[in-house]
C-alpha cells in the first residue's frame, strides 16, 4: 500500500506565500492588530457592570438625627450617592420617570420614634427597573445594608441595656463581626472578568475569518483551478493555509494578553506557557471550523456572513456574559458542543485563579475531542471540493 507523505519543502513554500499575502493586505493587517485593540478598549472602558454610583432621591419626613444617620450610611457605603431632596412622593417618582435617578427613598415621619421604641420601622424604596440586572444588584446592596443597619441598632440597644445592668455583675463582651473576602477578583472589577473572556472571542473571529476568506479568495481569483490540476495535494494545500494562521493565532494571544495585563492591569496568576499550550487545541477547533465554512461558501462575503452566523450563537452560549447554569436545560446541552465555552473557562482559570492542568484537564479533553471531530469533517469536505 502506497502512503503519500507530506512534502515539507512544498508546505514551507506555501506557508511563506500565505504570510506574505496576509501581511500585505491592509484589511487583514487591521483585522489582526486593529480589531483586537478596538474590542479590548470597548470592553475595557465602555462595558462596565460595576454599580458604584446609584443616584438617590430622598424624601425625609422625619428630619431627625437618626434619619440623617440613615442617609449617611447609604452614601458612605460607596454604592449610593445623594442626588436630590424632594417634598412629595410625586416629585420623587418624577425623577425616576425621567431617568435622572435610580432610587427613591421615603423616610416616614415616625422613623425615630419607632426606632427608639423598638417597633418595626418601614422604609419605602422604589427602584428604576428598566435594567433588571442593575435593579437586582441594587436591591442586593439595599438588603445587605438593611441587615447591617438593623444589626447596628440592635447592638447599640443591647449595649445600652447591658451597661445599665453593669452593677448587677453583667459584663459586656465584644460584639460579633463578620469579615467578607472575595477570592480571585477581590475588588469585584468587571473588567477583570470580561477581558480574559474576550481572548477566546477575538481569536475565534480572527482565525475563522482568515481561514474561510483565504481559501475562498483562491477560488474567486481563479487560482484554485490551477492548484487542483497541479501536483499539489489537498492535504498539503490545507496545511499551507492552516499552519501560518495557527502561528498568527498564537501571536495574537500573546499580543492581546499583554495588552490586558500591562495596560488594563488584569491580574495574571497562572502559567503563560500553559495558556499557549491550551490555545493550540482551541485554535485547532476554530481553524477547522473556518476551513469547513470555506467549503460551503462561494464568495468572501458568504464566508464572512457564515462565520458571524456561527460566532454569534457560539458567543451567546459560551458563558462569556450569561452564566450557562441559568440557561434552559436544552441550551446547556448545546453548549457542550461549543469550543468557546471551554476556552473561556480555561482562560479565566489561568488569569484569575492561577490553576493549571490538574483543574482544567476536562476542558482540554473536550477541546481535543471537538477539534479532532471538526478537523476530520472539514478536511473530508475540503478534499471533496479539492478533487
Amino acid at each position: 500500500m502506497k502512503i503519500n507523505l507530506l512534502r515539507p519543502a512544498i508546505i514551507k513554500s506555501l506557508i511563506q506565500k500565505e504570510f506574505k499575502q496576509t501581511l500585505r493586505d491592509k484589511r487583514m493587517r487591521f483585522l489582526l492588530f486593529g480589531a483586537p485593540i478596538l474590542m479590548l478598549v470597548i470592553f475595557g472602558y465602555a462595558v462596565n457592570t460595576d454599580i458604584t454610583d446609584v443616584k438617590m432621591v430622598i424624601l425625609d419626613r422625619d428630619k431627625t438625627k437618626e434619619s440623617r444617620e440613615l442617609i449617611s450610611k447609604f452614601t458612605a457605603s460607596g454604592y449610593f450617592s445623594f442626588y436630590a431632596s424632594v417634598e412629595s412622593p410625586d416629585k420623587g417618582i418624577a425623577f425616576l420617570d425621567k431617568g435622572e435617578a435610580d432610587m427613591y427613598l421615603h423616610i416616614p415621619i415616625d422613623f425615630r420614634k419607632n426606632l427608639l421604641s423598638g417597633k418595626s420601622t418601614n422604609l419605602q424604596i422604589i427602584l428604576d427597573g428598566t435594567d433588571s440586572n442593575r435593579a437586582s444588584v441594587i436591591m442586593a446592596y439595599i438588603n445587605q445594608m438593611s441587615f447591617d443597619i438593623s444589626a447596628d441598632y440592635m447592638f447599640k440597644k443591647l449595649r445600652t441595656t447591658l451597661l445599665s445592668r453593669e452593677r448587677g455583675g453583667i459584663k459586656l463582651k465584644e460584639q460579633l463581626t463578620l469579615k467578607e473576602r472575595i477570592l480571585f477578583n477581590p475588588e469585584a472589577v468587571s473588567r477583570n472578568f470580561f477581558l480574559p473572556g474576550m481572548l477566546g472571542l477575538i481569536i475565534a473571529i480572527i482565525t475563522m475569518v482568515l481561514t474561510s476568506m483565504s481559501v475562498v479568495k483562491e477560488r474567486e481569483s481563479g487560482t484554485m483551478d490551477q492548484i487542483i490540476v497541479s501536483p499539489l495535494r489537498s492535504i498539503e494545500f490545507a496545511a499551507g493555509k492552516i499552519i501560518p494562521l495557527a502561528i498568527i493565532g498564537l501571536i495574537e494571544i500573546t499580543f492581546i494578553s499583554s495588552i490586558a495585563i500591562l495596560w488594563f492591569k488584569v491580574p495574571f496568576n497562572g502559567s503563560f506557557l500553559f495558556l499557549l499550550f491550551s490555545s493550540i487545541f482551541y485554535i485547532m477547533c476554530t481553524l477547522a471550523a473556518g476551513l469547513y465554512i470555506s467549503t460551503i461558501s462561494e464568495t468572501q462575503q458568504q464566508a464572512m456572513l457564515s462565520t458571524f452566523l456561527f460566532l454569534m450563537p457560539a458567543y451567546m452560549l459560551s458563558g462569556f456574559i450569561f452564566p450557562i447554569y441559568s440557561m434552559p436545560e436544552i441550551f446547556q446541552y448545546i453548549t457542550l458542543l461549543n469550543p468557546i465555552r471551554y476556552f473561556v473557562t480555561i482562560v479565566r482559570g489561568i488569569f484569575l485563579k492561577g490553576v493549571g492542568f490538574s483543574v482544567l484537564w476536562q476542558e482540554l479533553l473536550a477541546l481535543t475531542i471537538l477539534g479532532s471531530g471538526l478537523v476530520f469533517l472539514s478536511v473530508r469536505r475540503f478534499n471533496r471540493r479539492f478533487e
